[in-house]
């Protein structure tokens, strides 16, 4: 076989096939069959690649299989493969932050910011420390004295009383008799009237 493009042609015009059925059929392009048909195989791609359009095309169109491998191994050695070596992917490194992380360079920025107006309100004079510690501080607590009570004054009936107790007494003599001359003549004298006055509440005694 002197040229397999040629080879390639001939038999593509034979069977009447055009690119669009090649296509329909084994899903080979026109600009990939025409590289087969003008030689240009190292078009295709690596030679995995080349080998197996040469070889899948060759029996789509019915051509002798064995020929056509021999004269792609001359127009192709298989020295020319390379080893393939895949490319490595490389991966997007992400950055994972927890919840709770965020939450803590939150306030803490939040923690500076009102440190540093707390700052600065200080330095203004617009705060000042309490003196908690100051040693000349006195307690200003007053002190509330117990005003002195007032004496009790004293129980005026009660005395009263015990006049009138001690005045009945001295009426009477020892053996509790009446020791007025004549005891058939009633003491109706109003003891409690002249002690305690005239009231409108007192019953006549006679």
């Amino acid at each position: 076989m002197e040229n397999l493009g040629k080879y390639f042609l001939e038999l593509r015009l034979k069977r009447d096939l055009s690119y669009k059925k090649v296509w329909e059929d084994i899903r080979l392009r026109e600009d990939q069959v025409k590289s087969l048909e003008e030689n240009r195989i190292f078009e295709l791609g690596p030679y995995g690649v080349a080998k197996a359009v040469v070889f899948n095309y060759a029996r789509y169109l019915e051509a002798d299989v064995d020929a056509v491998m021999r004269e792609f191994a001359i127009m192709m050695p298989e020295t020319t493969k390379t080893q393939f070596n895949p490319r490595n992917v490389v991966k997007e490194k992400k950055i994972m932050l927890s919840t709770n992380f965020l939450w803590m360079i939150g306030i803490s920025i939040f923690a500076v910011f009102l440190g540093s107006i707390l700052f600065h309100a200080y330095n203004q004079g617009w705060l000042k420390t309490p003196d908690f510690f100051s040693a000349n501080q006195h307690d200003t607590t007053a002190v509330v004295q117990n005003e002195p009570k007032e004496k009790a004054k004293p129980d005026t009936l009660r005395q009263r009383m015990r006049s009138l107790s001690e005045n009945i007494a001295q009426t009477t003599g020892p053996t509790g008799q009446n020791s007025v001359a004549n005891p058939a003549i009633p003491d109706t004298t109003d003891y409690i009237g002249n002690i305690l006055g005239d009231s409108p509440v007192n019953v006549p005694l006679h």
